[in-house]
């Protein structure tokens, strides 16, 4: 019997990883084999980041060990290879995954690597395993690339299959021994309930099996929901690429929350949703949200400059059916998130920040998050062509994800290739287009001065970009310590070739941030000071003292801080009803109205550990930060 090594190294969360769910499909496909479950072990997953040393001592023996590639483990993937093939010479060493693609870069580069498997790894592998076996000539097998006489050899691509055909590592038990001998990690799930996207955007890489939309059985996903709920499974993550396009994703919404109110799991699923967010998706947020278990839904745009979507070959929803959007999802109390991604070639400093600045205008002031565009290895945006007709400039840069472990080992570094520049946008503009949307993210998304932005904003005194812009400027000079940290930020922006990109300070935990949430922190952190050194810039507007007061009192009072009282709030201006009624797309004018504000937190943090992770990284989608109508009531006296 041979070992046979399956290595899927994740990403920590805290005391919190993902089942290495890519290379279980695969085991599950083998162990249905009779012929290769004859010849071949199959040890535990590799799935933690642990020193290469210690990794290496849980691989004996092996005849092939088998990597999942993804940008965030392509480092260490390699860098084990070279120690197993050191100690192992005849050990043939296997890679497949995202960062495969069809590419056989990887054998023409990395000279431990034997064998490439392209696409979908469930019917490959074992056709590898079992020529192997029999001593069969590997061009036999399909979708896989070795070299033979100092030549690379790549074998035609394997047809799509049916997926009805490929089991469940779930129900086949593969993660089961693994769950048990690690008590102390918090194991979340993928539930993948069909594969392939209609679309063709340019920065994606979703390679996988094609673009020809394939559906596992019902009957499998109800399984391996109920697997997930035995097992205790807390957050399950759908990877389906547009989840909700398709009617039969409402009967999968009802058996994940049917299987909440039964057994208490999974608590959270949160997923991709369909790119125009249709009746469908509202059905599914609404049904989610009435049991808890959603993070928000997505209202995604990536860009709102023409230029750029035609570049990506995208196309939005028209900002009418946005704006609507936003007002259903307040009137049905769901928060909603919108996306956008820095440097697309087309955009510019300021399409991009008037892009944002329209997304408020229409209505999105909860939630929104500006990613960085990366160059993934097998999207259009990578070929060499497209780079060169839009004078596209990376970076090469530390990979880190946003809450993970802040102490983790950095004994491997993973990378990231980040758009840095294009042919419409300089690097001094893209530091000032990162500047204004982190200001954005952490005063007006995270809610610390969104009181006055609006109000500014909704009595005609200034626009977003201004107040916003001004605010930026305001703290790149002030002697605060917000002021103290955005001087950082910008440096760090500035010199983004080091890489140095998140936040951490140990007091909220061993995990990392990212820039907008690690000053939103510290904001709350010393309350009082943040608001003493805001204050001068908020002064400036020359708002009548008494209105200014109310909506002072009010935005002090809003954000959720560790330590929370229920408590009284008298108004001399009906502040929060205004606000409801922006948010819900019907302004009336602010009233001079004495009016009571009485606020009972549901959740009273006792440690600002507790409070970050729950406010803010499984919250920000939700506003949990912020008290909403479930947590005051408002009288206004005659």
């Amino acid at each position: 019997m041979k070992n046979v090594y399956f290595v899927q190294v994740g990403v920590a969360f805290g005391n919190s990883i993902y089942v290495p769910y890519a290379v279980g499909t695969i085991i599950a496909s083998c162990l249905t084999r009779p012929e290769i479950t004859s010849e071949y072990n199959f040890p535990e997953i590799i799935f933690k980041r642990e020193k290469l040393s210690v990794v290496l001592e849980k691989i004996v023996d092996p005849f092939m060990v088998c990597f999942s590639c993804n940008i965030w483990n392509i480092e260490f993937n390699k860098a084990l290879a070279k120690k197993v093939k050191e100690k192992y010479p005849d050990c043939l060493i296997s890679f497949g995954g995202h960062s495969v693609g069809n590419s056989t870069e990887f054998l023409e580069k990395v000279e431990e690597v034997d064998i490439l498997n392209f696409g979908e790894g469930e019917p490959v592998v074992p056709e590898l395993l079992k020529a192997l076996a029999s001593g069969e000539e590997l061009e036999t097998v399909s979708s896989i690339a070795f070299r033979r006489d100092g030549k690379i050899v790549k074998t035609p691509l394997q047809p799509i299959c049916d997926l009805s055909t490929f089991p469940s590592p779930y129900l086949m038990g593969v993660f089961d021994n693994m769950i048990k001998e690690n008590p102390d990690i918090d194991f979340s799930a993928i539930l993948e309930t069909n594969r392939g996207c209609p679309y063709h955007c340019a920065f994606c890489d979703w390679t996988h099996g094609g673009n020809r939309m394939r559906f596992f059985p019902l009957e499998k996903v109800k399984a391996e929901i109920k697997w997930m709920a035995e097992h205790r499974v807390e957050f399950c993550y759908g990877v389906d690429s547009n989840f909700g396009m398709f009617d039969r994703d409402l009967e999968i919404v009802d058996i994940l929350v049917e299987s909440k109110r039964k057994y208490g799991f999974p608590k959270i699923f949160r997923t991709n949703y369909e790119k125009n967010s249709t009746d469908r998706v509202f059905r599914i947020c609404n049904t989610l949200n009435e049991v808890g278990m959603d993070r928000g839904a997505t209202i995604s745009y990536q860009s709102l400059s023409p230029e750029a979507l035609k570049n990506i070959g995208r196309k939005n929803l028209t900002l009418e059916h946005f704006s609507e959007l936003i007002r259903r999802y307040n009137e049905a109390g769901i928060s909603t998130y919108s996306e956008l991604i820095l440097g697309f070639p087309g955009e510019t400093y300021e399409s991009f920040c008037k892009g944002i600045c329209t997304l408020l205008e229409q209505g999105q002031h909860s939630s929104l998050y500006v990613y960085l565009c990366e160059i993934l290895p097998n999207a259009a945006m990578a070929d060499p062509d497209y780079i060169r007709e839009h004078k596209i400039k990376t970076m090469k840069v530390y990979f880190k994800n946003a809450h993970s472990t802040a102490n983790s080992d950095d004994e491997i570094h993973e990378y990231s290739n980040l758009v840095r520049s294009t042919d419409t946008m300089n690097e001094d503009d893209w530091v000032a287009s990162n500047l204004f949307s982190t200001c954005v993210q952490c005063f007006h998304s995270l809610g610390i001065l969104r009181t006055f932005a609006l109000y500014l904003y909704y009595e005609g005194i200034t626009d977003y970009f201004t107040f916003y812009k001004g605010l930026s400027d305001y703290l790149l000079a002030s002697d605060g310590r917000l002021g103290e940290l955005w001087r950082e930020f910008k440096r760090r922006y500035d010199n983004s070739l080091k890489g140095n990109w998140h936040y951490y300070d140990p007091k909220f935990g061993n995990i990392t941030w990212t820039y907008e949430e690690g000053e939103y922190l510290e904001a709350v952190y010393s309350w009082d000071e943040t608001m003493k050194e805001l204050r001068p810039y908020i002064e400036k507007f020359g708002i009548p003292e008494d209105i200014f007061n109310a909506l002072y009192s009010y935005q002090s009072n809003i954000i959720k801080k560790p330590f929370d009282a229920a408590r009284e709030i008298e108004l001399e201006y009906n502040v929060p009803l205004y606000l409801e009624n922006i948010y819900e797309r019907e302004k009336e004018p602010l009233k001079k109205e004495k009016t009571l504000l009485k606020i009972t937190p549901k959740n009273v943090y006792t440690d600002w550990e507790d409070y970050a992770r729950e406010t803010v990284w499984y919250g920000r989608r939700k506003e949990a930060n912020i008290y909403h109508k479930n947590e005051y009531v408002i009288e206004v006296k005659e």
